[in-house]
């Protein structure tokens, strides 16, 4: 679709990642990562949280069938812009979070990166460009 497309406008409202414990995973995203809370949902086939940063949204969906989740194999990361990467890490690993890189800074395009596997073992990265912070 291009920028010319006559059809219907749409906006990507949020994603949905399957979770095993949705009050540790909602724990993570909203006091780790600085995610707010939109509201709670349950069904007959699943349970979810529902956050957001900004207009982004995240649904924390733990289904309600017995079937064992595989996080990980089909989401490859979640990629916050932060103004202090080193902060957005600590705070993520405060809450559940656990390093998966290190802070490192990539100074041809000006950012710090670092990654977390949250508690479910999904990525999440933080970036900070030197305009947000010093690098």
């Amino acid at each position: 679709m291009t920028a010319q497309s006559s059809g219907p406008a749409s906006t990507l409202s949020l994603t949905a990642i399957r979770v095993t414990d949705l009050p540790r995973s909602a724990a993570f995203y909203l006091h780790g990562c600085g995610f707010v809370h939109e509201r709670d949902l349950e069904t007959t086939t699943f349970r979810a949280s529902i956050v957001r940063a900004g207009a982004a949204g995240l649904e924390l969906l733990v289904p309600a069938s017995p079937e064992p989740a595989e996080p990980g194999n089909a989401l490859v990361k979640l990629v916050l812009a932060v103004d202090d990467a080193a902060a957005a890490v600590a705070a993520a690993c405060a809450h559940g979070g656990t390093v998966e890189m290190s802070l490192t800074l990539l100074e041809k395009y000006g950012t710090v990166i670092g990654t977390v596997r949250d508690p479910d073992g999904h990525l999440v990265e933080f970036v900070q460009t030197e305009a947000a912070g010093t690098a």
